[in-house]
């Protein structure tokens, strides 16, 4: 077990601390369309016992299906992280739009959900083969904190031929569907991040990406000028 798996691993169980020392909030009630009475009252309950395909609903659907989401999503997401960041539970950009609406920055534990993101990117820059793939992590630890500097800053000290490859294999995929500077992150796009990427990408030493990837950013950033 590498260094960022061990910090995700006791960051991970500090959470769960966190939240079974929390006071439990009032009875879970929502959309009796989408839930069954049966739902709420395990979903009132302590999340350890919720079923798992429970829990996946309940951590992706839409926040006005909740009468108070931001303590029902507050109360679940030591689980929902766990299963997110060990590849359990896909849907990182929805989960990440989730935790925005909760608004978890306000959570007295807000400081445990940042290490356990920030373990979770230098975990998957370490290993070949993530549960998740690389612009998937990138774009949830993005969209759910707001901001790229600090991923994209762990990334260029990371200087690997791991973390390496997933840079080429990320810009590749950005290449082919033509989105790098219209780039956007989060279920609803709610996280503009495709002119700072890009702009780092190509401050990156030489050697970082293939040369023919920079060339094609740089064709994207300053296309040649049209004929008359």
């Amino acid at each position: 077990m590498t260094t960022a798996q061990q910090r995700l691993h006791h960051a991970l169980d500090a959470l769960d601390t966190a939240g079974r020392s929390a006071h439990p909030g009032p009875p879970v009630g929502g959309c009796e369309h989408c839930w069954t009475a049966e739902d709420l009252a395990l979903l009132s309950g302590p999340p350890d016992l919720l079923p798992n395909e429970l829990l996946r609903r309940a951590a992706v659907k839409s926040a006005d299906l909740w009468y108070d989401f931001p303590t029902l999503y507050r109360r679940l997401a030591p689980r929902i992280l766990r299963q997110l960041t060990t590849g359990v539970l896909a849907d990182g950009e929805l989960i990440a739009t989730r935790l925005r609406a909760a608004d978890w920055r306000k959570w007295p534990h807000a400081d445990l959900v940042t290490e356990v993101l920030d373990a979770w990117w230098s975990g998957t820059l370490e290993q070949p083969a993530p549960p998740t793939h690389v612009p998937t992590v990138l774009e949830t630890v993005a969209a759910t904190t707001d901001t790229l500097a600090p991923w994209l800053r762990t990334w260029a000290d990371t200087a690997t031929p791991t973390a390496d490859r997933h840079l080429a294999d990320a810009v590749e995929g950005w290449l082919h569907w033509g989105e790098v500077l219209a780039l956007k992150f989060g279920f609803y796009g709610e996280f503009e991040a495709g002119p700072e990427l890009t702009e780092w990408l190509l401050a990156l030493p030489p050697g970082r990406i293939p040369v023919d990837q920079r060339y094609w950013l740089e064709l994207i950033v300053s296309p040649p000028p049209r004929e008359s």
